[in-house]
């Protein structure tokens, strides 16, 4: 797994998931599930949740292109807030697309809330776990490669 996170490219990652963003943003009705009723505030808990796991990857694809360096806080909190940014482009558009007919200014404050918190959760409890996993897999490649190449 490790291998497979390290070698997929700078920033495309954050690339995918801006599709997916746009995807979930522009798409009329795109899980197929107009007029379901499931709690109040449905829609901006799924906002909530779109832009934390955006923000997430984010912070991450970019930390991983640090390696072996520590990302500093306020590159991840531009990150963060190029994310809450992104939540409020994604609903001025979807104003102008649909002559605002689904505007609802409530979808900001929650794509921004789950940038921030997506922030914060990186930063207080996934900086460290991520760095150790990532880290020392790239250390023990190096290593090995570099005992191999003594040997020979």
């Amino acid at each position: 797994m490790k291998n497979f996170i390290l070698s997929i490219p700078k920033g495309v990652a954050s690339a995918i998931m801006v599709l997916v963003v746009m995807f979930f943003t522009f798409v009329n009705n795109p899980l197929g599930i107009n007029g379901l009723k499931i709690f109040p505030y449905a829609e901006q808990v799924g906002h909530f949740i779109l832009y934390f796991i955006t923000a997430l990857v984010f912070i991450l694809d970019y930390a991983k292109s640090r390696l072996p360096h520590h990302s500093k806080i306020n590159q991840e909190m531009a990150l963060a807030a190029v994310t809450g940014v992104m939540a409020l482009l994604m609903e001025i558009g979807l104003m102008w697309k649909t002559h605002g007919l689904n505007y609802d200014e409530s979808n900001i404050y929650a794509g921004a809330l789950g940038a921030a918190c997506a922030f914060l959760f990186y930063h207080f409890w996934l900086l460290h776990p991520f760095r150790h996993y990532l880290y020392h897999s790239i250390q023990h490649h190096w290593r090995y490669q570099h005992r191999r190449k003594k040997r020979k």
